[in-house]
């Protein structure tokens, strides 16, 4: 292990009697990186989670927190000093207490001292806009703050290492960003996450890794902009047009353009073509604005994680090769 690495996992399986949940998976979290692992619902990230911090014994290979086995008892006791977590469903609160006792009780199960707990607490507080919330039950607060806390919690100790799983999932705008801002706060002190995550622009904004991984298994494993520019990366045109589209005009812009994408919004419509030529581009607008359609904007991209995320997550059941966007979006 180098100086660098902070978490070291080798071919990972885990079976639980004829299910594979996950299948030799591998990789590492170095200081000052987040590391993001993507994959739908069923797709073995909480469970590879699990193994890492050695809630789960693997059927076969190795994770190593800080150099330390966490399969073995012994060495995961080590391995959890350097480890704040927080798992999505897991106890990482209590809601018959304040926030400034969550913390007092997490932080001495730990062996923080009282005072030490205190201090770093009006910290955390002032992090994460619960100053003045401190000293009300828990039990009274919106998700996003009860997930404030158990944030705070998983910080308590100053680990070196934060293992998040969805920590933004099913949580307001307001307080999934005071989260990421947290997490980009701890990764500049040369601290490490590994980050489990729905969110795609999460992953793309925080993550200078990604691993995917589909029923249990690897399917791209890269830096996050190389992932990027490794797959369909043609040009993507948009025109938002103001209104919803017609049910009967859409019929007649697919039936020029077959392969357009089209997203209806509450008071505005995007229609997507992939890679097309400039006359092509021209006719979709000429056709719109003869159709009464007031064009807002018009711009050129190239495709998002998610819509990676989706071809590596969708194709694969297919036999598709990888590196071709889904059938919505083949242009």
């Amino acid at each position: 292990m180098s100086d660098q690495t902070l978490i070291t996992v080798a071919h990972l399986s885990k079976r639980f009697n004829d299910f594979q949940a996950v299948s030799d998976v591998s990789f590492t979290l170095d200081t000052g990186e987040v590391f993001g692992i993507l994959g739908p619902n069923g797709a073995g990230k909480t469970t590879t989670i699990k193994m890492t911090v050695g809630l789960i014994t693997p059927t076969s290979g190795s994770a190593r927190v800080m150099g330390y086995d966490t399969a073995v008892e012994s060495q995961r006791l080590k391995a959890n000093q350097h480890l704040g977590v927080l798992l999505e469903g897991a106890r990482n609160i209590y809601w018959r207490l304040s926030p400034l006792e969550n913390l007092r009780f997490f932080g001495a199960n730990r062996g923080v001292p009282r005072q030490v707990i205190d201090s770093k607490a009006g910290e955390l507080f002032a992090l994460l806009d619960l100053e003045e919330h401190a000293h009300k039950m828990v039990a009274q607060f919106s998700q996003g703050m009860k997930q404030k806390v158990a944030l705070a919690n998983a910080l308590i100790h100053d680990p070196d290492i934060l293992i998040l799983d969805e920590p933004t999932l099913g949580l307001d705008v307001e307080s999934a960003q005071k989260i990421e801002e947290t997490i980009v706060r701890f990764v500049k002190r040369g601290k490490g996450v590994l980050l489990t995550t729905h969110m795609m622009r999460m992953a793309e904004k925080l993550c200078s890794k990604l691993l995917v991984i589909h029923e249990g298994q690897e399917v791209a494993h890269d830096e996050t902009q190389s992932l990027l520019a490794r797959f369909d990366t043609r040009k993507i045109i948009e025109a938002k047009v103001r209104n919803q589209v017609t049910p009967a005009d859409l019929n007649a812009i697919s039936d020029a353009f077959p392969s357009i994408v089209t997203e209806r919004e509450q008071t505005s419509t995007v229609l997507q073509l992939i890679e097309p030529t400039q006359e092509q581009t021209l006719n979709l607008l000429t056709l719109l604005n003869g159709m009464n359609y007031q064009i807002l904007s018009v711009n050129q991209r190239e495709p998002s994680l998610e819509e990676i995320f989706l071809s590596l997550t969708t194709t694969r059941s297919k036999g598709q090769k990888d590196g071709a966007l889904p059938n919505s979006y083949s242009g």
